[in-house]
């Protein structure tokens, strides 16, 4: 995992943890659920990509994980991420009357390379606010997005994808 996912992750008070629904299970996928349990955050698997498929098929796979009933979503329609919002919220721990609203409650959006991250952020957030494209890599560093809805302050974290430590040899 980059460091600074990592670093999200541990900042975050909800993550969700993107996978691809088209693509099906990978290792990573074992490698990020591993890391984000160690982590002992709220964390709410989301099944990215499935639109067009049958619901139960769309996360049957994914079942693996142990992270729970996973969330179908398509973060490019937009279909499902309203109610994905809702079941963050509820993740999402009690804020004190008593605090000042200058806190910001976190969420961390994870997941390996093109899941589908920055699709989803855009879409939470109603505009193209960071880059979204088909090719792994275009989000290098972790971005802090903050953001109001119905009163509350929020961060969205969208990560770089997570990818495998590779064994590296030099001469």
């Amino acid at each position: 995992m980059a460091r600074q996912s990592r670093q999200a992750i541990v900042e975050s008070d909800v993550v969700l943890f993107i996978v691809d629904g088209r693509q099906g299970v990978t290792p990573q996928d074992h490698v990020i659920a591993d890391e984000e349990r160690r982590s002992q955050r709220s964390v709410r698997l989301v099944v990215n990509k499935s639109e067009g498929l049958a619901r139960d098929m769309a996360s049957a796979d994914f079942y693996v994980l142990g992270m729970g009933d996973p969330k179908q979503i398509s973060a490019s329609h937009g279909a499902g991420v309203s109610s994905l919002m809702d079941v963050a919220c509820e993740l999402l721990p009690a804020v004190p009357e008593d605090e000042p609203q200058s806190h910001s409650l976190k969420v961390a959006i994870v997941g390996r390379p093109n899941g589908g991250k920055s699709t989803l952020v855009n879409t939470l957030l109603g505009e193209e606010r960071v880059i979204a494209f088909d090719q792994p890599g275009t989000t290098r560093d972790s971005i802090y997005i903050p953001f109001e809805r119905g009163g509350r302050h929020y961060t969205l974290i969208d990560t770089a994808g997570l990818r495998r430590k590779g064994k590296v040899f030099e001469a």
